[in-house]
């Protein structure tokens, strides 16, 4: 426990500069006063001062000569630690005596006292629900960070005094604590006003995280009064309190952070709703948010979050800032050099189907200063077209579409329409998810070469061996970024790491294992075992074997890496080495060109709003096939409803289908087995009659048009 005691009075030197006499009785009473305090303590159980018998941490039981001694080194001090001067302070042993105390007599004016001294003073408040240095050390050993990283507060203790003040279920003891809490922030913001650094580094800061936890805040009622000061306060902290506070935060329980990011998301979503502009409390709970954002990135990448314990980033989008806020302007004063409040700049609370748009905005804004500075060459070249016009033989696919797209690079964000030589048909949205199929299905075929496919894991990977052009590899990533600009879904296959690499993050074991898991187990396996002979178990040396055309090729990880055996000593270099080859080395060159496709086109500061995540489901769409859902905003027309007996029997038989089958259905009717960011209760999905023929098969028209059924 770690107490920060300011001066009870003056030192005995300077009381006795102004009366010898005075200062000898003064520096008398305070020996005796430490003497007291110990060997008899103070009475409160767990007192947080170290020279006092009933500090769990203090200096024990200590025989009268010892305690006097101590007493007068004590006294001769500038600064003095007597528990009588000292404020109150709470811990759970002591908030579960009150409370049975309030229960047996019925009066509750004590535990309300209690209450209100502490939850009303700061330094009360810092002081209360510490954990002892024993239990400190278990924390810190649990969690496997070091003891700095720690608050030094007993969370559970924080939560459970919580709770049991609600299972007290006494009006007068909440209003207590909310009003000694509002009392509290009131104080704290006239201190913010006069000094902005109002608050230091250290245990200053437990103040806001022991409030945080107040489930109260979950109550619109406490919102203006308490909720939006607690969340101004902590949105202005200086910056090594905020970075103190968020390693604090990350090292809580998900269930724990899941309340504090629900008291953010609610106080954002009634204020949106309610005032329906962005103002200092939504820009304030907007950035605590980001706070919380901050600390479970960090618990996820430390594995504080199993398998039974998550809360990922779903959690920080916020419904009322996806479907209300006007993204278009706040693209605007993203992009300002005003310094303007906007959400882009914190991309975790906004969905993928908004980024979307934003991406779509900055698109329109480059194609606008573009078509501007066209304007002059139109006079003399011609029009310029607003759309990207690709006409390809079907028999040429992919050399025509190469083609043309490098002679238009600075076409490539215009909507696509596409057109196959000696057919007719307008694109309307059809022909252009035609045309995707068919270059992605001929592309991936691994018979072209520039893909291998894993049977076991269904996902495709760079062919290391291919001798394809680079321009073929930096197609398919012009491709994925045009499908991303005209809203359509592929069906590409790769694996996660694919995905990140386009967003240049690194890359460990971890992802080794989630993309090859057969790979990733052999390493792991290497790094655990146990045995005493590495090099004769294995049998390994720094290199990499491989077949390419039916001969076998080796790769040193190591200058002369054949000679270099695998030890207990460079087992990790080795697996770090190999993982670095098969994700990255080996794939250099087309991934290289691969990335730079993409990024011809996505690349900018908009990409960057995206998670690895993200831009996957925005490339290739939702893998949850919803139909419940589609039948709920299913319309229907031409004397069709939902409670047709022909469209109860359609939607019967499409439940009862095998999944494959449900693709099959979704890509007759849609024109894609894929399903939208935002999933199939998203789609503009109409069934109509097909006419009065009862013979006639069912067809559909899709993208733009109703899908009209027999």
């Amino acid at each position: 426990m770690d107490v920060d005691m300011e001066p009870a009075g003056g030192s005995v030197a300077d009381a006795s500069e102004l009366n010898p006499d005075d200062g000898f009785r003064r520096g008398s009473e305070l020996v005796k006063r430490y003497f007291m305090q110990l060997t008899q303590g103070c009475g409160r159980k767990g007192c947080p001062n170290r020279n006092c018998l009933n500090c769990p941490d203090g200096r024990g039981h200590l025989d009268p000569t010892a305690a006097a001694l101590l007493s007068l080194e004590l006294a001769q001090g500038s600064s003095h630690q007597l528990c009588e001067d000292e404020p109150p302070f709470l811990h759970l042993e002591m908030v579960q005596e009150l409370i049975t105390a309030a229960e047996r007599t019925g009066d509750t004016k004590p535990f309300m006292k209690e209450v209100a001294a502490v939850f009303s003073n700061s330094e009360a408040l810092n002081h209360s629900f510490l954990q002892s240095d024993a239990q400190l050390q278990q924390t810190a050993e649990k969690l496997c960070v070091p003891l700095s990283e720690l608050s030094g507060l007993d969370t559970v203790a924080v939560v459970e005094t919580y709770r049991a003040l609600l299972r007290l279920q006494s009006v007068e003891v909440l209003n207590a604590l909310m009003n000694a809490t509002e009392s509290l922030l009131c104080k704290l913001q006239v201190a913010q006003l006069a000094q902005p650094s109002f608050v230091s580094e250290g245990s200053a800061v437990r103040q806001f995280f022991i409030l945080l936890h107040n489930p109260l805040l979950l109550e619109p009622q406490y919102h203006k009064q308490v909720l939006l000061p607690l969340l101004s306060l902590i949105a202005v902290l200086p910056q090594p309190c905020t970075a103190q506070l968020v390693r604090w935060l990350s090292v809580l329980p998900a269930e724990q952070m899941q309340q504090m990011v629900s008291v953010c998301q609610q106080f954002v979503t009634v204020r949106l709703y309610h005032t329906q502009r962005i103002d200092d409390a939504v820009i304030a709970g907007t950035r605590v948010l980001g706070q919380l954002y901050e600390a479970n990135e960090h618990a996820l990448e430390c594995g504080r979050r199993s398998g039974k314990d998550p809360l990922d980033y779903h959690a920080f989008y916020n419904d009322a800032v996806n479907q209300e806020v006007n993204l278009k302007e706040d693209y605007r004063r993203w992009k300002s050099d005003r310094n303007e409040f906007s959400f882009c700049k914190h991309p975790f609370i906004l969905e993928p189907s908004s980024k979307s748009r934003v991406l779509m905005y900055d698109a329109t804004a480059q194609m606008t200063h573009e078509f501007e500075g066209a304007i002059l060459r139109s006079l003399f070249v011609g029009a310029t077209s607003p759309y990207l016009v690709v006409k390809v033989r079907r028999s040429h696919l992919i050399n025509d579409t190469l083609l043309q797209m490098s002679l238009r690079k600075e076409d490539l964000k215009k909507p696509l329409k596409v057109q196959f030589i000696g057919e007719e048909g307008i694109d309307e949205g059809g022909v252009q998810k035609e045309f995707f199929q068919l270059i992605m299905s001929q592309i991936f075929d691994v018979n072209y070469g520039m893909f291998t496919y894993d049977e076991d894991l269904r996902v495709y990977w760079f062919n290391r061996s291919s001798f394809e052009n680079e321009r073929e590899f930096e197609l398919i990533g012009i491709l994925l970024g045009v499908a991303i600009y005209n809203g359509v879904i592929l069906d590409v296959r790769f694996p996660h790491v694919v995905y990140k690499k386009l967003m240049r993050q690194s890359l460990t074991l971890a992802d080794l294992k989630r993309a090859f898991p057969g790979i990733g187990s052999n390493m792991q396996q290497l790094l655990d075992y146990e045995g005493p002979d590495v090099e004769s178990t294995f049998s390994l040396c720094m290199q990499v074997c491989y077949e390419q055309f039916g001969e076998k090729c080796t790769h040193d990880l190591l200058p002369g890496g054949a000679d270099v055996s695998v030890t207990s000593e460079n087992r990790a270099q080795y697996v770090e080495l190999y993982t670095r080859y098969l994700l990255e080395d080996s794939i250099e060159r087309q991934f290289s060109a691969f990335m730079r496709g993409f990024h011809s086109v996505c690349g900018g500061d908009c990409l960057q709003l995206f998670r690895w995540e993200e831009l996957e489901l925005l490339i290739c769409g939702s893998p949850v096939l919803d139909f419940e859902a589609l039948e709920r905003v299913t319309q229907y027309d031409d004397g069709y409803s939902r409670d047709h007996p022909t469209i109860m029997l359609l939607w019967q038989a499409i439940h009862g289908l095998p999944l494959e089958l449900k693709k099959k259905f979704l890509f007759f009717s849609t024109g894609s087995d894929r399903v939208p960011i935002k999933g199939l209760g998203n789609l503009n999905f109409v069934i109509s009659r097909n006419g009065t023929d009862e013979e006639r098969l069912p067809s559909a028209a899709y993208v733009f048009q109703p899908s009209p059924a027999a």
